[in-house]
């Protein structure tokens, strides 16, 4: 009886996975068997399989923690920024500059796909891969940020709104925080008031702009009509030489002299 206890004891530790684990650590299981186990295994859970009895059968591939940042700068100005604040008193300042740094870290669940999909089996790899999927994520950050700038009522920057939007175009990503470092808006009460204005006076101005472009524009057409129907008459001429006589005796005007002898 005690034999098959400890038997059973021996049993169970072989194929309690967490125990494998490194303290701290994540480990992928891949097995012959098998192949990859989409469960992810931490340490401190409980996680048995009896894949681990058959010798060789079974491997952990394990992964410590790693976490990476980003610092992102972004500056510029609202649309039509420069004819607005020409057009108000005081020339408004209508440009943004905001800073904000992105943390984030590869996602514990995700590490069976980065194994089987994207060959990381170590943390070198696991690495390489945070900084290049850090460098796309800051990209999608940076253009969520120009967005959310132009649309800004207060100045305020939504860190979550930001944070889960990054968090849903990079799924393998666990975003731990975006946070605004520092942030310059413009008065949108102000630039929304002096876009109202110079709509408008955009609009009085064609008004009285476009009567007299109309009238020249007729003016114009007219003119090259009469052009062209002198051209047309020239070349008729040039061509029938004796119309110019038929048509001076229509006139009531002498045929012109002939310089024949």
């Amino acid at each position: 009886m005690a034999t098959l206890t400890l038997l059973g004891g021996a049993v169970f530790l072989i194929g309690w996975l967490p125990l494998r684990v490194r303290p701290g650590s994540y480990a992928v299981l891949v097995t012959k068997t098998g192949g990859v186990d989409g469960k992810c295994i931490a340490p401190g859970g409980f996680r048995w399989t009896a894949a681990t009895l058959l010798p060789t059968n079974a491997r952990l591939v394990q992964f410590s923690p790693v976490m990476a940042e980003r610092r992102l700068d972004l500056a510029g100005e609202l649309p039509s920024a420069g004819a607005y604040s020409e057009f108000m008193a005081g020339s408004p300042d209508f440009s943004y500059a905001v800073s904000a740094r992105l943390i984030a870290a590869p996602r514990p669940e995700g590490l069976p796909e980065l194994f089987s999909r994207w060959g990381v089996d170590d943390d070198g790899k696991l690495s390489a891969w945070l900084a290049s999927e850090m460098d796309l994520a800051a990209t999608d950050l940076k253009a969520a940020m120009q967005a959310a700038a132009a649309a800004s009522a207060d100045g305020s920057v939504d860190e979550a709104a930001l944070a889960g939007l990054v968090a849903s175009r990079h799924p393998l990503l666990d975003v731990r925080a975006v946070q605004a470092v520092s942030s310059r808006m413009p008065d949108m009460r102000l630039y929304e008031q002096a876009r109202s204005l110079y709509a408008s006076y955009m609009e009085r101005f064609r008004a009285s702009v476009e009567p007299a472009l109309a009238a020249a524009s007729a003016q114009a057409a007219g003119d090259q009509v009469r052009i062209d129907a002198l051209k047309r008459y020239g070349e008729l001429l040039s061509a029938y030489p004796a119309l110019i006589d038929y048509l001076a005796i229509q006139a009531g005007l002498a045929p012109r002299q002939s310089s024949g002898k």
